[in-house]
């Protein structure tokens, strides 16, 4: 028997929850545990989940029988999008209803598994914002910072606003670069028209920048922030940490993280705080949830009160995953762009003069194209072309996806046009056990095994031509490819 009693809700945002109760089941805390939104009163042995999951839940129980009381009061219709707005790009239905809730709620944290377009709702949340609350405009800071230019593209996608990388300037040629932090705060100085304004957290570490995005959130000139791999910052005592925390004025502000909070529970520390959720010093909460023991008693070695930690996060954080989104097409492509280093950008121009001088050679040759082909791999690993810098954007990127992917369960193929290419993304990865199929692999299968059949191996690595065709990897949620055929 499952008892449940709607009534006002003390726990997860909304004005009215569902409180369940039953005997023991596993099955049905697991699926309450899905829900992505919900508290548990230890107390009541009472799970609550928001009024408008409700049917949700009951379609999942099966043939139980239920016991409802109290009254249901459908919410979705209370969510009231403003006039003039349309979805530029059709959102699925699990968008649409992080859209609701990013219209009803400022301040949360949007814990969607990757791949299922936290972009596109904080785009279209930040838009909506506009015409309801008249914000000038919007700032994303990105975690990580390669995603400025994919941020810049998402907006143009999914949205007719304009959006201006901070500190963008552009030579005598018309290419697009990002200058100093001066140039940064120059443009914080005189903001751009644009309405979506794009930085790169560790902008904040300049002091001028700081303050300025502090005095411009505080006046309303910046009405909404969103933060995207908030869970890059996790440090509190660093200058990027502690400038984050010092921006607490914003109308809206979005924290975005695709990584299960809960890894390390002091990492929730920064998320908690920049949305208002706790109001304790970093030492305080640290005592609170962590068994200190050690030389000294200083190092962590367990934790403590984790149960109400998972609480405080389930009642601010919205977390969809891809097994439980029912209306996802078959593939979700994203292209990622990455900012090279100024040692590869060195290997980069030094190719591609050399190509200009030698270029009427290279235009009566056989085949023009495979002559430039070093100029690609410049672009993904420089120790392809030179024994001393060995640097790659990419990779670096790629660490980050990879690690993203196995902590929410997946596993990932990667894919490279070239042999040279997959040596040192093996290195790259060897962490997680990878396998790796190219031209000079002779046991095709074993390696192909390995992927499909061993948890431990997370990854499997190889050239197009060589694992693009006649293989069943199956077990992979993600396919990354690190260059274009």
């Amino acid at each position: 028997m499952i008892n449940i009693e709607v009534k006002k809700a003390k726990k997860v945002n909304g004005d009215r929850s569902a409180f369940i109760s039953f005997p023991y089941d596993n099955e049905l805390v697991n699926i309450l545990r899905n829900e992505p939104n919900r508290f548990w009163h230890s107390k009541e042995k009472l799970w609550e989940i928001p009024a408008r999951r409700l049917i949700n839940f009951v379609n999942n129980v099966g043939n139980r029988e239920i016991t409802l009381t109290g009254e249901f009061i459908e919410e979705v219709n209370q969510i009231e999008i403003p006039t003039g707005f349309e979805f530029k790009t059709n959102p699925f239905n699990h968008q649409s209803e992080g859209f609701e809730y990013g219209l009803k709620y400022d301040k949360f944290l949007l814990g969607d598994e990757q791949g299922l377009g936290k972009t596109k709702q904080v785009i279209d949340i930040a838009v909506a914002k506009k015409l309801i609350k008249g914000y000038k405009h919007c700032l994303i800071i990105c975690g990580v910072n390669g995603l400025k230019w994919n941020w810049q593209a998402e907006i143009g996608v999914h949205s007719n606003e304009g959006s201006w990388i901070l500190g963008t300037r552009y030579n005598g040629k018309g290419k697009a670069k990002v200058g100093s932090s001066k140039d940064k705060l120059a443009d914080l100085n005189n903001l751009p028209d644009s309405y979506f304004l794009i930085t790169n957290v560790e902008s904040l570490r300049d002091k001028g920048i700081c303050e300025k995005v502090k005095e411009l959130c505080d006046n309303g000139t910046i009405g909404m922030v969103a933060i995207d791999e908030i869970h890059k910052c996790k440090n509190p005592a660093s200058q990027q940490g502690k400038a984050l925390l010092k921006i607490d004025e914003a109308t809206t502000k979005i924290a975005m993280t695709g990584t299960p909070i809960m890894n390390t529970p002091l990492d929730t520390y920064v998320p908690l705080k920049w949305l208002g959720q706790e109001k304790h010093s970093f030492y305080q909460f640290k005592n609170h949830y962590c068994v200190m023991g050690g030389y000294g008693g200083y190092e962590v070695v367990g934790y403590k009160n984790l149960g109400e930690l998972q609480n405080r996060i389930d009642k601010i954080m919205l977390r969809r995953l891809k097994k439980d989104v029912l209306d996802l097409p078959e593939k979700i492509y994203t292209t990622e762009y990455v900012e090279m280093s100024k040692e590869q950008q060195k290997i980069y121009n030094e190719v591609r003069e050399e190509l200009k001088e030698n270029i009427d050679k290279i235009m009566i040759s056989p085949n023009p194209l495979a002559q430039l082909i070093r100029l690609r791999q410049a672009t993904g690993y420089t120790g392809i072309l030179s024994s001393t810098i060995k640097q790659s954007a990419k990779l670096d990127r790629l660490e980050e996806l990879v690690e993203e992917i196995v902590d929410n369960g997946g596993k990932c193929l990667i894919f490279s046009n070239w042999t040279d290419m997959t040596a040192p993304t093996f290195e790259r990865l060897k962490r997680f056990n990878p396998a790796i199929i190219t031209g000079e692999t002779k046991d095709r299968e074993t390696q192909k095994d390995k992927f499909m059949n061993d948890d431990r191996c997370k990854v499997i690595i190889g050239t197009i031509g060589a694992m693009g065709t006649g293989l069943t990897l199956t077990a992979a949620s993600t396919v990354i490819f690190l260059d274009s055929p």
